[in-house]
């Protein structure tokens, strides 16, 4: 009885040097790790709407229910005073999961994509950060069907990928057009 009270105090311990060395490599590493998030979003902002000049988050913009699709953050682009557009960060399910912005104009039209995360299967839904495909979804509107195989050219081997990225994109233009409607400012 007394070995085990012995191990078991032994294991405590041992699991609270652990917890305390995460803690501490969590408060060094997590603002790096939040602050380089922020900078890959920005350059992404900055590539979707290459023309602006300020971006500004929308605090408290509801997204609505998109089923698995959680919005992060709205974003208007600018140039000086005119509005440019939206974008949106999102993150969605596809094979497996992808985070991304997705930029339309003060119309609603879909004006560009760019990914923060997409960890799909190497070889086929990665496919869709090769230059090209994302470009099909430039144009398109809340109105369109956003159908992998009707008005969506799909992804050879990875039409989950392809779905899943077609109905984010469809989310996004929904969230745009509502957030247009409400005023955008």
């Amino acid at each position: 009885m007394k070995e085990m009270f012995k191990l078991g105090g032994t294991l405590a311990a041992f699991a609270l040097v652990a917890c305390v060395a995460l803690a501490l490599v969590d408060s060094v590493t997590g603002p790096v790790i939040r602050e380089a998030a922020e900078k890959k979003a920005n350059a992404a902002l900055q590539t979707v709407f290459p023309n602006a000049t300020a971006f500004e988050a929308k605090e408290g913009f509801q997204a609505g229910d998109h089923g698995s699709i959680q919005f992060e953050r709205v974003v208007l682009a600018k140039n000086g005073d005119e509005a440019l557009g939206v974008a949106m960060q999102l993150t969605g399910p596809t094979y497996d999961k992808a985070t991304m912005i997705v930029a339309t104009d003060t119309e609603g039209t879909v004006v560009g994509t760019s990914f923060l995360a997409l960890t799909d299967t190497p070889g086929f839904g990665q496919k869709a950060t090769e230059p090209g495909y994302m470009d099909q979804f430039n144009g398109k509107t809340k109105d369109d069907k956003f159908a992998v195989g009707e008005d969506v050219q799909a992804i050879s081997g990875a039409t989950i990928t392809s779905k899943g990225l077609a109905e984010m994109i469809k989310a996004a233009c929904i969230v745009a057009s509502d957030f247009l409607k409400a005023g955008g400012q």
